[in-house]
């Protein structure tokens, strides 16, 4: 086979192009550290980088949201801590008042200080973390407490309703007063039975309604009836519990009411109307148990694969709601003890659904074991945050050992080996440098150089 000139040419310029592009190769690798340059330089290194950067992503992101909780968190057990304090005062004080060898100045002075520990209470249940009110449930926005005057005296306010309507006010008013104030802010009052009851009407009123535009579709009908079931239950329970009882005690009476008659029926069990109040009674107990579940009104952060996390803890659960079963009404009754008042009026609605005050006995003595209750109430919800943020805590260090692994994993598969890729550069410029040198040889020669 003859060789040509122009072969020999070809041949070398085709060797030095190669080992031009084997120098850049190396050199890019060196210089990006990376493996590749695109998806085409070696397709399965390509598709585990993708998925392993989204693994790693992920986690970064369920890092963030880690943290966040464990700030919001955080920021929710120190109020909590400060309230705790708050109340351990107001014991000690009420136990300094209650002596007989208190003075009418050393009562002015604790009375004073009483006002002063509600006010930062309310302070306390208004505290923020970035920018959202944490004690707020769903409404981050507004601060939910208020301490507002009203022709009753001061109340607090709850989310813009009143926390405790028909609550603490002094025995010197009117029973008319009090029951013209009750009816006409009726409307107007923080309770979560009611507010579960309406909420429940409402959402039997729109299943009614798509059901009767699909008269032929049984699903819609099956939830219409179910729907129509928990209102009536919800609003059945309003008037079995009274108006002002909220939705958690009314559920654990409901419970109650039901362990009793289970018991009375499995008593008797050839007894049909035992067992038909046997069945009623758990038909009541399991819809106010869900309605408790529904109208929680947690946030939750997802902090892990198929995990989440409530960060907040609401505010009735920390002061309670209700009349006479939240820390704002202790403390109005304190302030009346005080003040030298041996009774108090409270509102409510009674099982007819008729407006009543009840005129209550007051012994400054008998408020030292309302704020243990309130206490108790705290460091209940103290113990929920707790389990919450031993949550977050186990988890952040799951992600943490997650991150490393996967980061590890995603290197190992993206990044060269420095000490591979340095002898790779070293060995692709002396192959440039040699093709090159002997191109040079090559080219150089011509038809005469061959003639001669």
């Amino acid at each position: 086979m003859r060789i040509t000139n122009g072969m020999v040419a070809d041949n070398t310029l085709r060797n030095i192009n190669k080992a031009a592009n084997r120098l850049a190769a190396a050199n890019a690798a060196v210089s990006s550290n990376q493996k590749i340059q695109r998806a085409s330089d070696d397709p399965v290194v390509a598709t585990r980088a993708v998925t392993y950067r989204s693994y790693v992503s992920q986690i970064e992101q369920y890092q963030d949201n880690a943290q966040a909780a464990d700030d919001w968190q955080t920021a929710t057990d120190d109020a909590l801590s400060s309230l705790n304090k708050i109340i351990q005062s107001a014991q000690e004080l009420t136990t300094q008042a209650s002596s007989d060898t208190c003075s009418d100045t050393d009562l002015a002075a604790i009375k004073s200080s009483i006002e002063t520990l509600r006010d930062d209470a309310i302070t306390i249940m208004n505290s923020t973390f970035a920018g959202r009110y944490l004690f707020g449930g769903y409404s981050t926005s507004e601060a939910p407490y208020e301490l507002v005057s009203s022709d009753l005296g001061d109340t607090v306010t709850f989310k813009g309703d009143y926390l405790s309507l028909g609550g603490v006010v002094s025995a010197d008013i009117d029973d008319e007063d009090i029951e013209s104030f009750y009816t006409t802010n009726a409307s107007s009052v923080y309770n979560s039975l009611s507010d579960a009851a309406e909420t429940a009407a409402a959402a039997s009123t729109t299943a009614a309604t798509a059901a009767a535009a699909s008269p032929t579709d049984l699903v819609l009908a099956a939830k219409a009836t179910a729907a129509q079931t928990t209102s009536d239950t919800l609003a059945a329970a309003v008037t079995t519990y009274g108006g002002s009882t909220n939705l958690t005690a009314a559920a654990a009476t409901a419970l109650a009411d039901y362990t009793t008659a289970k018991a009375a029926a499995d008593a008797d069990p050839t007894n049909t109307t035992l067992a038909d109040a046997a069945t009623a009674a758990k038909t009541i107990s399991d819809t106010l148990a869900s309605a408790v579940d529904n109208t929680d009104q947690d946030i939750n952060y997802n902090i892990g694969f198929s995990s989440e996390v409530t960060v907040n803890i609401e505010g009735q659960d920390v002061v309670g709601e209700g009349t006479e079963s939240n820390l704002f009404d202790t403390f109005a009754k304190l302030l009346l003890a005080l003040d030298g008042d041996t009774s108090y009026k409270t509102t409510g609605l009674d099982s007819s659904g008729n407006v009543t005050v009840t005129t209550n006995s007051l012994d400054i003595t008998d408020l030292i074991d309302e704020l243990a209750g309130d206490l108790d109430r705290l460091t209940g919800a103290q113990g929920t945050l707790g389990a919450r943020m031993d949550n977050v805590s186990r988890v952040t260090t799951n992600l943490g050992d997650a991150y490393t692994t996967y980061n590890t994993i995603m290197t190992e598969n993206e990044n060269i080996d420095t000490a591979e890729a340095a002898t790779e550069l070293t060995s692709a410029e002396y192959t440039y440098e040699a093709a090159l040198a002997v191109g040079a040889k090559v080219v150089t020669k011509s038809l005469i150089d061959y003639i001669a």
